[in-house]
Formats: structure tokens, C-alpha cells, sequence
């Protein structure tokens, strides 16, 4: 006889043999959501599992099919698919009639999207100096151009190299590298980070000649685990991250400010690129919002490969 564990109602249900996970739930008077009837159509069966995955049975094709649409880790099975052959524990994510509303996936306008994972990825702030007093002085068609032309070429470089742009934050952006675990994220982000520099560049020469205001950004990078899903209502939900590296991107690039500097990146960054980047100055700063100091780099430009350089020789 085996025993299904089920949180949070701290349930024991035996059961011999081999069983499916809701029939064994609902018929010991555990309400798992199913409304499309167990036919893995509207996802609301979904727990996930905290002790005795090895005793599942694999993911049928329809689990495997709505696991792909909506990005469920490998913890997270539907209950309608899924037979446990051993002791088994889990925890119902469906627990009332807003979860099933967010949950289902029966008809039009309902969450599709990554449910909630960890993932560890470098992080990108992005912020233009001086754009709001500059913003001032100039029509408001004018501002709007000008920064639709500088988030035209900053988002080529983080898509270029491989990252994702979360949002637009005024006259900033937030954009993320490995979430889709994509290699090497933090060189990825220091890659986009000179091409946003080298933007800037280009647009400061565009704006000193037709408006003669320069133009610069300021960016903070860093890396580490943060949380990645789909947020916000059903209207307006989109794909971010949240977590302390995100606080820590944000404060970097604040502290450029005080620096002097243009980019400054965590020393998780600069351990894992440090071959392949040139970095200057380094600072020990207290950052707003985190407990203790934080070790900031500045990064000076990429380093050629040998191969590259033996090929030019």
C-alpha cells in the first residue's frame, strides 16, 4: 500500500498499486480543480510534486503539449495525467476560484505564459543621463523620436546578443540575458551593454548636431537566480523577473552617477568574463537597499580571441 501526501491540506490518502494522482485526490474528498473533465485541456489540475517524482509516470502527449505552452518546470504535472506506482508528496496550486479562473486555459484571455521558475540570468538596467531635464526644452514629438530611435538600436544590441528586452522604463530599459537558458549570460550582457554604449555614441553626434544636446546612458549588470513568469492581470500580464540581482542591476546604474563611469557590473560578472572582457577601475560600494557593500567593475572593451588576432597577423 502507498500513500499520497497532499498539501495544504496535509492529507495521507493509501492507495494500492498504481494510481492517478486526482482520482485518488477526489475520491478521498481532496477538491483538485479539473474542469475540462481530466482531459488536460484546462490545466487546473496542476500541483507540483515535492517528494517521489522517480514513482510518476512519464508526461502524457497532452500533458506534454499544455507543459510546452505554459512552461511548467518539471515539478509541475498535471494530476489528470499523471500515475504514481509509490509514496508520493505534493502541493495543490489551484486552491479557490481565482486560481481556477487564472488557471484554466478553457476559452479566450486566459494566462498563457511561463507559471514561475528560477533561473539564473544577468540582468540589465539601461537609463539615459539628463533625458528629463533635456525633455524639457524640446517639443514633445521630438522627445518621443528621440527615444524610439535610441530603444530601436539599444534593443538590436541586446536581441543581437541574445538577451531579452523585459520593459521600457521612460527613458530606461530593463533587459534580461539567459532566461530561456540561453549560454553565457553574462558576456552576452556585457556584449549588449558596448553595443547600447556605442548607440549612444551615435545618437549623441546625431542630437549635438541637431539639437546641440549630447546624449548618454548609464548601465548596471548583474547576475544571479531570479524568479521568471508571467505577471500582472490577465489584460496586461507579461513575461518578467523578479529578485535581488534586479535591485542590484538597478543600483549599479544609478551609481555610475557617482563613479564617473558608463557601465558597472557585478563582480559575479567580471569572475565570468574575465578573459574575454577588459576591465578597468573597481569600487566598493554601498548600495541604497542592500545589506553590506558591493564590488563593482567597470568594463573597458572586449578582448580579441587568439585565433582572431593570429588570423590578422
Amino acid at each position: 500500500m502507498s500513500e499520497l501526501f497532499v498539501w495544504p491540506e496535509e492529507a495521507a490518502i493509501p492507495f494500492p498499486g498504481k494510481a492517478n494522482l486526482l482520482e485518488v485526490a477526489t475520491t478521498a474528498g481532496i477538491g483538485i480543480s479539473h474542469l475540462c473533465g481530466g482531459r488536460a485541456r484546462c490545466s487546473t489540475c496542476r500541483v507540483r510534486i515535492m517528494e517521489g517524482g522517480e514513482l510518476l509516470s512519464p508526461r502524457t502527449d497532452a500533458e506534454q503539449a499544455m507543459a510546452e505552452r505554459l512552461d511548467f518546470p518539471e515539478e509541475v504535472r498535471l494530476a489528470c495525467q499523471t500515475e504514481a506506482e509509490g509514496a508520493v508528496k505534493l502541493w495543490r496550486l489551484v486552491l479557490d476560484q481565482v486560481d481556477i479562473d487564472m488557471a484554466s486555459q478553457l476559452g479566450e484571455g486566459h494566462y498563457v505564459g511561463p507559471v514561475g521558475r528560477e533561473v539564473e540570468a544577468a540582468v540589465m538596467f539601461v537609463d539615459v543621463a539628463g533625458f528629463t531635464s533635456m525633455s524639457e526644452h524640446l517639443p514633445a514629438y521630438d522627445v518621443v523620436h528621440i527615444l524610439n530611435r535610441f530603444f530601436n538600436r539599444a534593443g538590436a544590441a541586446v536581441e543581437g546578443n541574445g538577451g531579452l528586452v523585459d520593459n521600457y522604463l521612460g527613458d530606461g530599459l530593463l533587459a534580461l540575458f539567459g532566461v530561456h537558458d540561453e549560454p553565457e549570460p553574462a558576456l552576452s550582457a556585457v556584449k549588449a551593454a558596448f553595443g547600447i554604449c556605442e548607440a549612444a555614441s551615435n545618437m549623441s553626434t546625431y542630437l549635438t548636431w541637431i539639437y546641440n544636446q549630447p546624449f548618454h546612458v548609464r548601465v548596471g549588470i548583474g547576475l544571479g537566480e531570479v524568479i521568471f513568469g508571467l505577471m500582472g492581470d490577465e489584460a496586461s500580464a507579461r513575461e518578467t523577473v523578479i529578485g535581488d540581482v534586479v535591485n542590484t542591476a538597478s543600483r549599479l546604474e544609478a551609481a555610475n552617477k557617482t563613479t564617473g563611469t558608463t557601465i558597472l557590473v557585478t563582480d559575479a560578472i567580471k569572475m565570468l568574463t574575465d578573459t574575454r572582457v577588459e576591465y578597468g577601475r573597481h569600487f566598493d560600494l554601498d548600495l541604497r537597499g542592500k545589506d553590506g557593500h558591493v564590488l563593482a567593475h567597470e568594463p573597458l572593451s572586449l578582448i580579441e580571441a587568439a585565433g582572431a588576432l593570429e588570423e590578422t597577423s
